[in-house]
């Protein structure tokens, strides 16, 4: 299907520590590639590149083949690129359905007096914004009933996938997930990967994700890159990681 995002020899230091060294993969269209390595190995850092935060001193990051190294984190979100985080960050005080909508605030267009007031403009984007988020994403991961409820009080794991929702609502063409199972019992963790290939199958969203949890990433992932200390040891299909002796030896461990 081709490749949407290609990074290639990534360095990122802060002072004497390497976070990233000549770090190179390429995210096929419409599949789940997963990035997996022991704590510290540089797997968040590699998100935070891509994502803006962090500026590589050498390499480059192209998605759609266009070069993204010189663009600031919120001119990513609008090319089509978003994530979420490993903490929850939902505002406990706002409904299932507010929080959803805060994922698509960079695409509005109302002007300042219009949304301060929500007259006009302003009304109109966010009437339609609630009928997208309720034809397209609210059935698609099952919140109908938790729609108006407010976030405080909810279970994590329906937080978990109202963070999702919030991640989808912006129609991304790169989803990425940071330990988007983290914390959850073995039933949600089932079936927020279940939601998570629902979007890969039903929108040919392409997905990167990091996890620990391997049977997940193993269950779910079409392609899997592996990393330790800020360098790529191995890629390839899931089977071909769980025999790989590099893979099992930096991270997986004898069964």
């Amino acid at each position: 299907m081709g490749v949407l995002l290609a990074i290639d020899d990534v360095n990122l230091s802060f002072g004497g520590v390497h976070a990233l060294s000549g770090v190179s993969l390429d995210v096929e269209k419409g599949r789940v590639t997963s990035i997996i390595g022991p704590n510290g190995a540089g797997k968040t850092s590699l998100f935070n590149v891509i994502s803006g935060f962090y500026t590589p001193q050498s390499g480059s990051i192209r998605f759609e083949k266009q070069e993204l190294s010189d663009q600031a984190p919120y001119q990513r979100s609008p090319v089509g690129i978003s994530r979420t985080f490993q903490n929850i960050a939902l505002f406990s005080g706002l409904t299932v359905l507010e929080n959803i909508k805060l994922g698509a605030h960079c695409q509005l267009s109302s002007g300042l007096l219009s949304s301060a007031l929500w007259w006009g403009k302003a009304q109109r984007e966010e009437a339609a914004l609630s009928r997208r988020i309720d034809e397209e994403i609210i059935d698609l991961l099952d919140l109908r009933e938790i729609r108006d409820r407010p976030i405080a009080g909810l279970p994590y794991g329906l937080q978990k996938r109202v963070e999702l929702a919030r991640a989808l609502v912006g129609r991304p063409k790169l989803l990425m997930l940071d330990e988007p199972v983290a914390g959850m019992t073995s039933s949600e963790k089932q079936e927020m990967a279940g939601y998570i290939r629902r979007c890969v199958d039903e929108w040919s969203t392409t997905v990167l994700l990091i996890d620990h949890d391997m049977t997940m990433v193993m269950g779910l992932s079409d392609h899997v890159v592996v990393v330790n200390f800020g360098k790529v040891i191995a890629s390839g299909a899931p089977a071909q990681m769980q025999e790989d002796p590099a893979v099992i030896a930096a991270y997986l461990g004898e069964n």
